[in-house]
């Protein structure tokens, strides 16, 4: 990586781009361009080319990135049907976790569309945020010999691994699944995300699982399908991958109750709520590109 002076030198020369950039927008979260940085490994030239095909992904569908907003209807009954939450802290490998399962498993009470809208909602909240917290931060910085090796990058997570729990899962979920909004999003994660997708566990899994992952597998590519890890008997398996100590009660961990820790999640999407609303943090002319990037490893 970087050390402190290099970083900051980085980040002014694409804060200065961004700005200066007419098809992107007025404005950018500082926190947020760490991110997009620290995903391309400090490379300026393919950092632009990321942030450019985020933003273009983003202006050809508004109605996910930019009519929003956290204290919707819509959005508040896709907190009552589902958990999207991401767990504190980060793994010794330095991953942070998202857990995600049905509340409700009724499929008629959900929307896909609102469900992804507030899935990039939670997480445009949470790049705007380190990753750990002031004790982990203090102990990196223990840890490390040369303390002008630390910087604001150690704070975020070097990648993200999903945990989601299929329990309620059934075909009638999936039929109503919209298929361009299904394409969209998977599109969005896999090209333009500013974080590196290390693993995505399904467990409690359906013995009609492979009739789901049928439908779903032609949006995801092959790289990104050899991360995917199925557990059908038992956790065992998944806490030979994550540390059962950071999984919620619910996944048989120790790390709290999910609904505690989506509760203080809410109310951070409610305090973002003027940033996530904010045109000139979102909007810009689109951008044509053929370009892709992968860095699922």
């Amino acid at each position: 990586m970087v050390n402190k002076s290099e970083l900051e030198a980085k980040l002014n020369e694409l804060q200065k781009w961004f700005q200066e950039n007419p098809k992107l927008p007025q404005e950018i979260d500082r926190n947020l361009l760490k991110r997009f940085l620290k995903c391309m490994n400090c490379d300026i030239e393919e950092t632009k080319q990321l942030i450019e095909l985020n933003y273009s992904l983003r202006m050809k569908n508004p109605y996910i990135f930019l009519d929003r907003d956290p204290d919707d209807e819509a959005i508040e009954q896709v907190q009552e049907v589902v958990d999207i939450v991401p767990m504190p802290g980060l793994t010794p490998d330095r991953c942070k976790i998202i857990c995600s399962r049905l509340v409700e498993h009724d499929a008629n009470k959900h929307d896909s569309i609102e469900e992804c809208k507030f899935f990039f909602m939670l997480s445009d909240s949470r790049f705007t945020m380190n990753d750990v917290d002031t004790e982990q931060d203090s102990s990196t910085n223990e840890n490390n010999s040369d303390s002008d090796s630390v910087t604001e990058l150690d704070k975020m997570a070097d990648g993200d691994i999903q945990v989601c729990d299929a329990t309620g899962y059934t075909l009638r979920h999936v039929y109503k699944v919209s298929i361009s909004t299904m394409r969209m999003h998977m599109k969005f994660l896999q090209e333009a995300y500013p974080v590196k997708l290390r693993a995505l566990h399904m467990i409690n899994c359906p013995s009609y699982m492979n009739k789901l992952i049928a439908i779903l597998k032609p949006f995801i590519r092959d790289d990104v399908y050899k991360l995917v890890h199925f557990h059908t008997n038992g956790l065992d398996s998944l806490y030979e991958h994550v540390p059962r100590e950071m999984l919620p009660e619910e996944f048989g961990g120790s790390a709290g109750k999910l609904a505690d820790i989506k509760a203080k999640w809410k109310e951070i999407v409610k305090e973002k709520k003027e940033y996530l609303m904010d045109e000139k943090y979102w909007k810009m002319e689109p951008v044509q590109t053929s370009s892709r990037w992968s860095w699922f490893s």
